[in-house]
């Protein structure tokens, strides 16, 4: 029987990457890390799999992911490499068979930890590319033969593990301020972090809605001879603003430059994928995930709730932030009253993660509630006994991912 969750089983193989490697923050090295891939990178070129990267701020995850969908449906054999995971490790390598089983992940990390050991002893390996190397080891040994290798950034792009591969395509779905202390707070500074991960000769697909930034793009590719794809406008009126409709768009530019013509698209019924208006079930009520955990990110969540009729709106809404500037925290949160107002139940809480905002800048924030909010956002220091009283509520869950992982991680110790 294929286990689908395992809290002790995460734990032991987080408990075992972490003491080895370290917590998973962004560390860049792109020559101390590429004698440890090229021999892998190697092997996919000798292969013939063909490589899609797919940068962004936001969308990147539902984009391939729907990609990987649409390669499953046409019979193609594919590998597909997401950060981060949200419930599960296993997230991150997902394959037509769908997500690693717990064993053969258990495999392929102590393989993967006895080769480093063994090659390079002395070399700095961090959490995130430890992941990545057991990932190609695992698309390797594990999907002969590999037609498609979806590699999604996990930060950036000019220093990601993912950028050491030369990518037959790649995409950036959007452009806008996030991890800015890494990435800087100008667009041309992040579009110059992404825009790394294109290749002379190779097309690049973007989906920018502003005009600076596709003259930014433009004028890259022509002096690099990259072969720009803007995706102009949507195909269908009615899908226009809809976040959810332009990422499956870019996943069907995607797919039909690697496989033309193979498989009618708009034929093909998309499903939902994890975090992304992902639905469970839980004391009567229904619980939708949206991983809106950045500016862009809540704004486009709202423009798609602007587009659905009241009906669909969420009795209560539940919401928490990784660490991020407290200005950024407010912006959202005022966003999400403005839109919400007093339709909905809102709640602001707090965490417990490496990653989480800091309880006392939650503490902060709420002595500023008042202003922010207008009366209709509460503070709930519990969030775990909050959901146990909620009944027959449709509550959506958003912000961090990882806040995410830990409202599902709960929901199943219950159920």
């Amino acid at each position: 029987m294929v286990i689908e969750f395992s809290e002790k089983l995460e734990k032991e193989l987080l408990g075992f990457i972490q003491k080895n490697y370290g917590m998973e923050v962004f560390t860049p090295g792109l020559d101390r890390t590429r004698p440890v891939y090229a021999p892998y990178i190697k092997k996919f070129k000798e292969a013939n799999t063909k490589v899609a990267i797919v940068a962004g701020t936001n969308g990147k995850g539902q984009t391939a992911h729907t990609l990987a969908y649409f390669f499953g449906q046409s019979g193609s054999s594919f590998a597909l490499w997401t950060s981060p995971h949200i419930l599960s490790l296993r997230e991150r390598f997902h394959s037509n068979t769908g997500n690693i089983s717990y064993e053969d992940l258990s495999n392929e990390i102590y393989q993967a930890h006895d080769y480093l050991k063994n090659e390079y002893s002395n070399l700095l390996i961090s959490f995130y590319e430890f992941l990545f190397l057991v990932f190609l080891r695992w698309s390797l040994n594990s999907n002969k033969p590999l037609n498609h290798l979806i590699l999604e950034v996990g930060l950036g792009g000019r220093l990601d593990a993912v950028n050491h591969f030369d990518a037959d395509c790649m995409c950036i779905t959007s452009i806008s301020r996030d991890h800015q202390m890494i990435l800087g707070n100008r667009f041309d500074l992040i579009l110059s972090e992404k825009i790394a991960v294109s290749r002379a000769l190779k097309p690049l697909f973007t989906n920018f809605k502003l005009d600076y930034l596709n003259q930014l793009t433009k004028k890259y590719c022509e002096n690099h001879d990259i072969l720009w794809r803007p995706i102009e406008g949507d195909s269908q009126a009615e899908n226009a603003g809809n976040y959810f409709f332009e990422n499956q768009e870019m996943a069907r530019a995607l797919y039909r430059f690697l496989e033309p013509q193979k498989i009618k698209l708009y034929d093909i019924e998309i499903p939902l994928f994890k975090g992304r208006r992902e639905e469970m079930t839980f004391n009567g009520n229904t619980l939708i995930f949206i991983g809106a955990h950045n500016i862009d990110g809540v704004r486009r969540m709202i423009e798609l709730f602007a587009l659905e009729l009241s009906p669909f709106l969420p009795t209560q809404l539940l919401i928490s932030f990784s660490k991020r500037p407290l200005n950024e925290v407010e912006i959202m949160l005022k966003t999400i009253v403005d839109f919400f107002g007093s339709k909905t139940r809102l709640s602001l809480t707090s965490f417990i993660h490496p990653k989480a905002l800091e309880l006392s800048a939650i503490n902060e924030l709420e002595s500023k509630l008042n202003k922010i909010n207008k009366g209709l956002l509460d503070f709930v220091t519990d969030w775990k006994t909050d959901l146990k009283k909620s009944q027959n509520q449709k509550i959506l869950v958003c912000g961090s991912y990882y806040f995410i992982g830990e409202v599902q991680r709960f929901i199943h110790t219950l159920t």
